[in-house]
């Protein structure tokens, strides 16, 4: 799901229309006959204005803040999560100290919340006047109307990302998918070369997991391949990624500083696939054959290319592994 605590201005959107929004407050500052109409996003930072009427009166400018600690007829809304109006505040002095009133000379307020899919408010939408107002039931519904489809856009976004990252990831894991891997290889290749880091590709392969799933079933199968995500997931940083690319297979991105480093890196997601076996009795012993290589920021290798190269490296490791298990010796890898 989006971020809820991202603000949407800053969000690359593609299902939201903001110049749909941006029309749809002009209009009914022009219907209400209102000097401000506006839409506020709320998380835990505060309230920013994503739209504002383009009227000259009014005071709520897209990308103005207003901090939380703030008690604000917006608060109001967000708080009860349900609509908001003052005809005259002046007439009632229960809203005479909150800072609209006092400070902007609100007389009218209109508030409606805006929610997001899950039921978190997502913020308000507001029209406010320096006059008393009597708006009668057309003009309610018609707010109410923009409302539900404000609240329409905000349900494609989410479904928009939900397919994102449903594309991006492995079902089995939760960790990145070969999709998901290529996308931000990339990026991070970008990065390193920009900054001249050094980094590490690594690409793991399950051993034996075919006699696991003929002795033990698929459900232990999937178990392994479960714990071996779970390993790299947690001994990796966040500047790094790790994916499964193959039905046993996973391939790791890491910053380093040298190829130590990467041996380091194996040894310990080894001894986590022990530790895990200690607490799951009903898992076999998980091992993996690991081929890994540095490589230097100028590199004009493409990731397609460097994982090909440990996918040979790891496979001849295998290999090995197989020859000495058949001779009974025991491999230095």
């Amino acid at each position: 799901m989006f971020d809820c605590n991202s603000w949407i201005l800053e969000a690359d959107l593609s299902s939201i229309s903001l110049e749909k929004w941006q029309k749809t407050v002009n209009l009914l500052a022009r219907l209400f006959h209102a000097p401000s109409c506006f839409i506020l996003q709320h998380n835990h930072k505060g309230y920013q204005v994503v739209v504002g009427s383009n009227q000259e009166s009014e005071q709520y400018l897209a990308g103005g803040f207003i901090p939380n600690e703030s008690s604000t007829l917006h608060s109001q809304v967000i708080d009860q999560c349900r609509e908001l109006y003052i005809p005259n505040a002046i007439e009632q002095p229960c809203w005479l100290e909150f800072p609209e009133v006092s400070g902007d000379g609100v007389v009218s307020y209109l508030g409606l919340p805006l929610m997001w899919p899950n039921g978190v408010p997502f913020g308000v939408l507001c029209v406010m006047d320096n006059h008393p107002s009597d708006y009668r039931e057309p003009y309610f519904e018609l707010i109410s109307s923009f409302q539900h489809q404000m609240e329409a856009d905000l349900q494609l976004l989410v479904n928009e990302q939900e397919l994102n990252e449903l594309s991006l990831t492995d079902d089995l894991t939760g960790i990145y998918n070969r999709r998901g891997f290529d996308t931000l290889a990339k990026h991070k290749l970008s990065v390193a070369k920009r900054y001249g880091h050094t980094f590490g590709l690594m690409y793991f392969d399950l051993d034996n997991l075919h006699s696991i799933n003929d002795q033990l079933g698929h459900e232990t199968g999937d178990q392994a391949i479960i714990a071996l995500a779970n390993a790299l997931d947690s001994e990796l940083r966040d500047s790094d990624i790790a994916a499964r690319i193959g039905d046993d297979e996973f391939a790791a991105l890491v910053f380093v500083q040298q190829a130590q480093d990467l041996e380091n890196l194996a040894i310990r997601i080894q001894k986590k696939l022990n530790l895990l076996k200690q607490y799951r009795d009903s898992l076999p012993p998980i091992t993996t054959s690991v081929g890994a290589k540095c490589y230097q920021a100028d590199t004009n290798l493409d990731i397609s290319t460097m994982l090909h190269e440990v996918d040979r490296l790891m496979f001849n490791i295998k290999h090995e592994k197989k020859l000495a298990s058949n001779s009974g010796v025991t491999p230095k890898h």
